[in-house]
């Protein structure tokens, strides 16, 4: 056979959290390939069902993904550190489509074991004690493991450690300076800010819009205080802040799916100049304050409410 005529293919490799399969190599015949593609391509290869594929996601960076790649994001075939990984925080879900799988069930308990020993996740010491029974150093029962990470306080939520501001926030009694450093978790109700050892909660039916900076390390959301009936801008600065676009979209389609509220229409972005999407307004944004809001600023001070 003529070498000429033997097409030449590039593997794009993968990291998984899954130690049996921490390696995978996708061919690809082009420079580059959809990332929606990539997923069912390394989905295959890994045993996935196809009803759990999009549950799953191409990421860049393991244990702290600086971008998530959306179904229509070309991946280039000259690409490093990306990784295959959950891309799901809704417990209902996983129990229902992921538990059926083994093989996804499989990847999920390694991302939650690692989420442990990375203390990402932190349990109490009988959940600890729980775990202990699931496990020995050459196999982990998958399906106990995962139901009793379910139960911790934060598995359904993300956490940015690196974060700071990039411009002054001033919100009534609040005032902060540039470069305060902040931790922001992110879950389906909103965002959880510490700053100064306070805690503080932002409904994300409370911001009006967010936007991306095309260099990718700044996210500003624009927020809604009830009190004096204006907006402020909450800029952050993260080398993950490309990630956590991802991942608002992501909660945010969550409560969507859970009000029965529309999805975003192509009306509600703003793209650059090379078609990126680099603004996105929220269509569940609401200046009414809701029950499920007050219930968790009984805990957390609502920046929304602040005086």
């Amino acid at each position: 056979m003529d070498s000429n005529n033997i097409e030449m293919k590039t593997a794009l490799v993968l990291t998984t959290f899954d130690e049996t399969n921490q390696l995978i190599k996708v061919p690809i015949d082009e420079e580059a390939i959809f990332a929606e593609d990539l997923v069912r391509k390394a989905g295959k290869l890994l045993g996935l069902k196809d009803a759990s594929l999009k549950y799953f996601g191409i990421l860049e960076g393991l244990h702290t993904p600086v971008r998530k790649f959306s179904c229509v994001d070309k991946v280039p075939a000259s690409a490093k550190g990306l990784t295959f990984q959950k891309w799901c925080f809704d417990i209902n879900q996983e129990k229902k489509f992921l538990f059926k799988d083994p093989a996804a069930l499989q990847l999920l308990c390694a991302q939650a074991k690692a989420a442990v020993e990375h203390g990402r996740l932190t349990p109490t010491t009988e959940q600890l004690q729980k775990l202990e029974e699931h496990s020995d150093p050459s196999f982990t029962v998958p399906l106990p493991y995962v139901t009793e990470c379910h139960s911790m306080h934060g598995y359904s939520s993300v956490t940015i450690k690196d974060c700071v501001l990039f411009k002054d926030f001033k919100l009534q009694s609040l005032q902060f300076p540039e470069g305060t450093g902040i931790v922001l978790s992110a879950a389906k109700r909103g965002l959880q800010l510490q700053i100064n050892g306070e805690d503080y909660f932002l409904s994300w039916r409370k911001v009006r819009r967010w936007t991306r900076a095309e260099e990718n390390v700044l996210m500003t959301m624009v927020i809604y205080s009830i009190p004096s009936d204006t907006y402020v801008d909450l800029c952050i600065k993260s080398h993950q802040a490309h990630y956590l676009v991802a991942v608002v979209m992501e909660m945010i389609k969550i409560m969507q799916a859970e009000l029965k509220g529309p999805v975003f229409q192509t009306s509600d972005l703003k793209r650059n100049k090379r078609g990126e999407i680099i603004e996105w307004n929220n269509i569940t944004f609401s200046t009414t304050r809701f029950n499920a809001e007050r219930e968790i600023a009984e805990n957390l001070v609502d920046i929304s409410t602040v005086t």
